[in-house]
């Protein structure tokens, strides 16, 4: 390691510079003090270990630092360093390469574990100096706990490792942005902390080291102020230096900044501006412009949207909605679809025109050299990426590089974009054209009559609130949903990993690059990891695999070598192509979910709708893994009805029969479904009335008040809920579970149950059980029958 790090000019004078006084005094007092003596023994136990010229080196610098001994001890005069210049000069030397790159030249000697550096290069003086030299900075905007973490969690490490034989488990780095003085762009560094050469001496007595805030599970400190109570830093003295090593991360920054943003869950003006700012952060120039396009799709028809089209660079031009501008923005995602690869056109003048005639008004404004990257997925031309500047040839190849490891990312952004999109047009539909269930309309109509008479004042428009009213649940929900639909994934990713590995031998027979080996390799344990089973964080790094390291190699090697160019052009067809074999298996589990859902949900609406005939209902169904619905039924939603209880009696067994009726369905879906899933049935009864009123934000109905709670969580939690003292699952596939607290309710079931029987709809065993304690929930209990699917 020595040996691996640029060398250091020294500075015209050292002296101490600090982090500001307000910072410091907020950090943990530690006892720190600047010796050499840790470099020379560190220097006495390296020269056995090196070749016969270092060792004399080695010999020699020790030497000239013991006859200083002055050095050896604690440093208190930052003068005596001034003093020994020569030896400062001929330590960084010996610390750091004769030759090395200038951007890696980036270094600074600093006080054990402080904030406090007393010997620097001229680059690290520029960087992270005030414009007075007075401070050490601190990155924009750090809190100060962050600060502290970052602090201790490097002198805690260092304390485990010597005095418990044990590291931590965590990476704190510094990140600073800094904008750089010839681009004006903005940069980032990251401050990697070298401690070889700072020796601990324990002042007390060490505490066990279970009683601190370290887990030893994760190796992590989990609770900072108990660490420093129970092990607080004055029982440790730190002599020596450390090396402060400054890292140009502006890539791998930007694209966690890129990542940041994606976690978002909208995608507005705002977001793609920033968007934008981290793609110029990554390609390193500033006199660019970004445009970013999703290309959204009504109807399986390409359609230009002002929302998106704004962020275009070329496609602004059409954003009159004229139908010549219509026709040339057709004509422009034609040609993007005919020339898929990205083109970065370093000079554009009117001969180029010629062949690209969309950027003559993007010529006009000024724009001479230009890069169009169309961003695809299975589906085809999601997205543009567009560059331009007003420089000549300042956009190349080179550019596309290195925008290449944000694309997948980009795709990702243009994606929640298209959804964005979407969610808008259903909010129209909703707000505009969607009809309100006839059963709850006049209550809709009633508010917004009162709202009209306020002249719509805002806080004077009421709340649609039915009181009373019966609520009734079901849920027909696919079994094992998430471990099939895992399955399949892991499956299908096996597929890709052996396809990719086809490829790599096919190239490793035409190209001698040893990365294709160590691909390769990393391929079939990726593969190997999942054969049997895969978990959450598996999926992650395999997609992360398959678009960060194979696809961009491949997409380098399909442009620059020609023999490997068939090899991969057959691989991206293959990928392409819509019955695919690597997307098999989630092909085949979501048609056979789609095919039941589809079942389910016209079964149910058939029905309903004649049910709905004996007593008004809101009747309100979703799409889970199966398909889940409301009904809430009373005089508050039919106020001209008289209600009685029949009406809710009646409901009841319309319901649980067609529970029964919906598992035969699926049951006779089995042998027409690409995987054979099946379903279970679930009934909650809640006999009191409750109050449902119509939330605006999530256009829905839920319970009101806060006793009616009880009903919701009781429905949020029933899904995997166990047989008490059991590992049985209530919910089993040709079985309707039946779910209540009031024992009162089961005699009205049961006759229910009894009448289905003697129809042959169920079988003759009812089990009555109870359930397992659910979080905030006590006693629960089920009544479970089992439906005849052979019936006719």
């Amino acid at each position: 390691m020595l040996d691996e790090m640029p060398v250091l000019k020294p500075s015209k004078k050292s002296r101490v510079l600090t982090a500001h006084p307000t910072i410091i005094e907020a950090l943990p007092l530690v006892d720190s003090h600047i010796s050499f003596s840790p470099f020379v023994h560190y220097l006495k136990e390296k020269r056995s270990s090196v070749s016969e010229t270092k060792e004399q080196l080695y010999n020699y610098i020790i030497k000239k630092f013991e006859s200083e001994p002055g050095l050896l001890e604690t440093v208190d005069d930052i003068g005596l360093i001034d003093e020994k210049a020569d030896l400062m000069e001929l330590l960084t030397t010996s610390l750091f390469p004769v030759v090395g790159s200038k951007l890696q030249n980036n270094f600074a000697l600093a006080s054990p574990y402080q904030f406090k550096v007393f010997y620097y290069c001229d680059d690290f003086r520029k960087l992270f100096f005030d414009n007075n030299e007075q401070y050490l900075l601190m990155p924009d905007g750090i809190p100060t706990e962050e600060l502290k973490a970052i602090q201790c969690a490097a002198i805690y490490d260092h304390v485990l490792e010597k005095f418990y034989g044990m590291h931590l488990n965590e990476d704190r780095h510094l990140i600073y942005p800094i904008s750089d003085q010839l681009t004006g762009m903005m940069r980032y560094y990251r401050i990697r902390y070298d401690r070889r050469f700072i020796d601990l001496e324990l002042k007390g007595e060490l505490p066990p080291i279970q009683d601190c805030g370290v887990c030893m599970n994760t190796f992590r400190i989990l609770d900072l102020e108990r660490q420093l109570a129970r092990m607080p830093l004055n029982l440790f003295e730190a002599k020596g230096f450390g090396v402060w090593v400054a890292e140009d991360v502006t890539t791998t920054e930007s694209l966690e900044i890129i990542k940041r943003i994606l976690l978002r869950e909208t995608c507005g003006i705002e977001t793609m501006s920033e968007l934008k700012t981290a793609v110029k952060a990554l390609i390193g120039l500033n006199d660019v412009e970004i445009g970013i396009m999703p290309f959204v799709m009504i109807n399986n028809q390409v359609v230009l949207d002002d929302h998106s089209g704004q962020h275009s660079i070329v496609a602004r031009q059409w954003l009159d909605g004229s139908a010549e501008s219509c026709a040339s923005f057709q004509e422009y995602v034609g040609f993007l679809k005919q020339n898929s690869q990205p083109m970065p056109v370093s000079n554009v003048d009117e001969h180029m025109l010629e062949f690209v005639p969309f950027l003559r008004a993007a010529v006009e404004e000024g724009t001479k050299s230009y890069i169009n990257y169309p961003i695809q997925n299975g589906d085809g031309l999601i997205g543009i990426l567009e560059l331009s500047s007003k420089t000549r040839n300042s956009l190349t190849h080179e550019t596309v590089m290195h925008l290449e490891p944000a694309i997948p990312l980009i795709s990702l952004a243009v994606l929640k974009c298209r959804d964005d999109f979407h969610s808008r047009i259903e909010k129209v539909i909703k707000e505009k054209f969607t009809a309100l269930q006839q059963s709850v309309e006049w209550k809709f109509a009633e508010v917004a009559w009162d709202h009209l008479r306020s002249n719509g004042k805002p806080g004077i428009t009421k709340k649609v609130v039915f009181d009373n009213v019966y609520p009734l649940y079901g849920a027909i929900d696919i079994r094992n949903s998430s471990m099939e639909r895992s399955n399949a994934i892991r499956k299908d990713l096996k597929e890709h990993l052996e396809l990719i590995a086809d490829v790599l031998i096919q190239l490793q027979a035409i190209t001698q690059l040893p990365l294709l080996e160590g691909l390769e390799f990393k391929n079939e344990s990726i593969r190997h990891s999942i054969e049997e089973n895969m978990a959450a964080e598996d999926e992650i790094k395999t997609n992360e695999f398959l678009t960060l390291e194979v696809e961009p190699l491949f997409t380098h090697l399909q442009k620059t070598n020609a023999d490997a160019k068939k090899i991969i052009d057959d691989y991206f067809k293959l990928l392409n192509q819509n019955n695919c074999k690597i997307y098999k298996h989630r092909r085949e589990y979501e048609e056979s979910v789609s095919m039941i859902n589809n079942a389910v949900l016209s079964y149910l609406e058939e029905e309903e709708e004649s049910i709905q005939k004996s007593y008004p209902h809101y009747f309100e169904k979703y799409r889970t893994d199966g398909v889940e619905y409301n009904i809430y039924i009373g005089q508050a939603i039919a106020p001209l009805n008289p209600f009685d209880i029949f009406y809710l009696k009646n409901i009841r067994l319309w319901q649980l029969k067609t529970m029964a009726g919906a598992a035969k369905i699926t049951q006779q879906l089995l042998p027409f479904l690409k995987l054979p899933l099946q379903t279970t049935q679930l009934i909650l009864i809640h006999s009191q009335p409750i109050a449902i009123s119509f939330r605006r934000d999530e256009r829905k109905f839920d319970v009101e008040g806060s006793y009616n709670i009880r009903y919701e969580i009781i429905k949020k939690r029933l899904d995997k809920v166990h047989v008490r003292d059991t590992r049985e699952r209530l919910t089993q596939p040709g079985k309707i579970a039946i779910v209540y607290s009031n024992q009162k309710d089961v005699s009205e079931y049961e006759e229910y149950i009894k009448f289905l029987q003697k129809k042959n709809i169920l079988k003759p065993v009812a089990e009555m059980l109870e359930l397992e304690e659910l979080q905030g929930v006590k006693g629960l209990k089920a009544i479970r029958v089992e439906i005849n699917l052979d019936a006719g």
